[in-house]
């Protein structure tokens, strides 16, 4: 008897499971959000430029890739199913197949995610502030973890054999990063966040942050000029995690999107007693991981109640 109780029990779990979602529903989905209402599914993985579809090198890469419209994977590791999808404009005479889809914003549209959450799923963009010129993404598996290949466009190349370049991402916290095989693990002493203008360069503000102490040197921020110290501490601890878990150490030293004219910042990383990493990036966008830290440091200056040191 309690092996039919239990064998209907298991039945009853199965059968309640949700299906798997239809290409259609995985669109609708996708449709909610009105910057992806003009997209539809990525169908063939050409370019539309008939320079980098003659080029044999790429033409090999698609072939081994094998790259499909949607991919069924796991990413947050809630046991849940999770869609990756590749998408593109509709073809018509004037337009063969856009390759990059860039906003006002510079972010980029033509890849989502759709993650499970508790109110259905979360649509998340990879293409988030144009840090990566996507062209196509897959899953790919590591020990056991979901994670998600990015084939990305150089922004300039000189080879024609290689007008590619890979990144790896990774659901954290329901929220998608660069993927760090292990995270650092370094006492940090004093984190040094500075921006630089534009248009008009030279130093906006420097915003020194220790485990006792928040202190901000200002020129050009809000109507502030002049030495100014904050009251809320607490931050330091959270961004000397958060360094730590995007693996602070590894990041490039110098990110530059190519472009004139614009704006960058400069995060100093003091830690084990003295040795400093610095991360100069020329556009603000060196990589998803920095884009959600400087955000987060903005977040807490706004909400800083400023008083100035006499």
């Amino acid at each position: 008897m309690k092996f039919i109780i239990l064998f209907l029990g298991l039945f009853l779990i199965l059968s309640c499971e949700k299906k798997d979602l239809t290409d259609q529903q995985i669109l609708e989905i996708i449709y909610a959000d009105k910057n992806y209402e003009d997209l539809v599914l990525k169908t063939d993985f050409w370019t539309g430029e008939n320079f980098i579809d003659s080029i044999k090198s790429f033409r090999k890469i698609i072939a081994k890739e094998n790259l499909k419209p949607i991919y069924k994977a796991d990413f947050n590791q809630d046991g849940k199913q999770d869609y990756l999808v590749n998408l593109e404009y509709k073809k018509d005479s004037l337009n063969a197949n856009l390759v990059r889809f860039i906003d006002e914003e510079g972010d980029t549209w033509n890849c989502v995610i759709l993650l499970s959450s508790l109110n259905g799923y979360k649509i998340v963009n990879p293409g988030r502030k144009g840090v990566y010129g996507i062209f196509a993404a897959k899953t790919i598996n590591y020990n056991d973890q979901n994670l998600i290949k990015l084939l990305n466009f150089r922004i300039e190349f000189d080879d024609k054999n290689d007008v590619l370049k890979y990144d790896t991402l990774m659901i954290r916290n329901n929220e998608l990063t660069e993927f760090v095989k292990t995270k650092s693990n370094q006492q940090i002493s004093e984190i040094i966040f500075t921006q630089f203008g534009g248009y008009s360069p030279g130093v906006y503000y420097t915003l020194s942050l220790k485990k006792d102490s928040t202190l901000l040197n200002s020129r050009f921020y809000k109507k502030l000029d002049g030495k100014y110290f904050g009251n809320n501490n607490q931050n330091f601890k959270n961004f000397s995690s958060y360094l730590n878990n995007i693996d602070f150490k590894n990041l490039q030293d110098r990110y530059s999107d190519g472009c004139c004219d614009h704006s960058a910042i400069e995060t100093k990383i003091v830690y084990a007693n003295g040795k400093t990493k610095t991360i100069y990036d020329y556009g603000e966008r060196g990589s998803l991981g920095l884009v959600k830290f400087y955000a987060a440091v903005r977040a807490i200056m706004e909400k800083e109640k400023w008083q100035k040191i006499k």
